[in-house]
C-alpha cells in the first residue's frame, strides 16, 4: 500500500483521492478541505501583515519553529485563523480559537473567517495581559468582555508598530 505522502503528493489529500473513486464516508469530513483552504489562506495572510508592518517601519523578525513574530525588538506577535462553524440544524454560526499559551505573544491577532471561509469578517487583538482561557468560542455578538478586542481591520496594530521619531526635549 503507498505511504500517506504518496497519496498527498498525487491527489493532495486522502480524502480527494476516495472522492475521485466515487467512495463517500460515513463521517462528514469537509473539514479537511477547510482546514487546508484556511492553511493556504493564513500563509498569504500572515506575508500581508508582515509586509504591512514593514511598509509602516516596523521591523520583523520571525520564529521560523513557531511561527512567532517579534516586532520592532518591543513585542512579539501570533496570528491565529477561527474558522467558522455553522450549528447543525440552524444558521447560526460560532468559532472556536485555541490559543497557543506555550507561545505566550503578546499580542494575538485571531482572523475571524466568514461564513464560508473564503475571507476574513473581523479580527480580534487579544493581549497576552488578560488572562483568557486557551479555548475561547466566539458567536456573532459576544458582549463587551471580548468585543473590546473586535476590529474590522488591522489599521490599529499597523499605527502601534509604527515607528516615531521623538524629538529631543532642548
Amino acid at each position: 500500500m503507498p505511504s500517506s505522502a504518496a497519496y498527498r503528493t498525487r491527489f493532495k489529500s486522502l480524502f480527494r483521492a476516495y472522492q475521485l473513486i466515487g467512495y463517500t464516508p460515513q463521517r462528514d469530513h469537509t473539514y479537511v478541505e477547510i482546514n487546508r483552504i484556511l492553511r493556504e489562506h493564513y500563509r498569504a495572510q500572515v506575508a500581508d501583515i508582515v509586509q504591512e508592518l514593514q511598509a509602516v517601519g516596523a521591523t520583523v523578525s520571525q520564529d521560523a519553529g513557531n511561527d512567532l513574530f517579534t516586532i520592532n525588538e518591543e513585542f512579539t506577535l501570533s496570528v491565529v485563523p477561527a474558522r467558522c462553524r455553522t450549528i447543525r440544524g440552524s444558521n447560526r454560526f460560532r468559532w472556536l480559537v485555541r490559543l497557543d499559551t506555550s507561545l505566550t505573544p503578546d499580542i494575538t491577532v485571531v482572523a475571524r473567517m466568514q461564513p464560508g471561509n473564503e475571507a476574513v469578517l473581523d479580527y480580534y487583538l487579544l493581549p497576552n495581559i488578560d488572562d483568557l482561557a486557551e479555548r475561547i468560542r466566539l458567536a456573532p455578538e459576544n458582549g463587551f468582555v471580548l468585543d473590546v478586542y473586535r476590529f474590522e481591520n488591522l489599521s490599529f496594530l499597523f499605527t502601534l508598530a509604527r515607528r516615531q521619531l521623538v524629538e529631543e526635549v532642548a
